[in-house]
């Protein structure tokens, strides 16, 4: 009897460490989190030419529009090569993700112009990775033209 309430006992342990390890909150997780996405799209940018473009154009979402790849290339190749993004911080919420940066470009008057963004992801269901909304399609009211607020500052 011993013999069977321990086995009983063993199986009930092993059931419920195999749903808590199949149900937690990181099993489903992409490998790359909206932070990362979102530092390599724009060392993508940065790095300009045919490949490396053609890499941040695969990062973008198409959940919600799809824009030609010449237009991306076209507007993103205006972007200044001098520039520096910072990622501030991120928040997930399910299926979408939200990451704060800055962006510091070298003013014409001195200093850097500095821009405070905030860039929306989607989760690719397919793939199980990120997407940068670059066409902004999943803008909030609150987050207006996403940006957050825009101030001249030193070197």
């Amino acid at each position: 009897m011993k013999k069977a309430g321990f086995q009983s006992i063993f199986i009930i342990f092993c059931v419920i460490g195999l749903l808590v390890s199949g149900c937690s909150k990181t099993s489903n997780q992409p490998a790359e989190g909206p932070e990362d996405v979102v530092k390599k799209f724009y060392a993508y940018i940065k790095e300009g030419g045919p490949t490396t473009l053609g890499e941040a154009y695969k990062l973008c979402s198409t959940k919600h529009y799809v824009q030609p790849e010449d237009r991306f290339r076209d507007t993103v190749s205006k972007f200044s090569k001098d520039m520096k993004v910072n990622v501030l911080g991120s928040k997930i919420m399910k299926d979408k993700a939200v990451v704060k940066i800055e962006c510091k470009v070298p003013s014409v008057f001195g200093g850097d112009f500095v821009q405070e963004s905030d860039i929306n992801l989607d989760l690719d269901e397919k793939t199980n990775s990120w997407k940068i909304d670059f066409t902004g399609e999943t803008l909030t009211s609150e987050q207006g033209s996403g940006v957050s607020k825009t101030v001249p500052g030193d070197n």
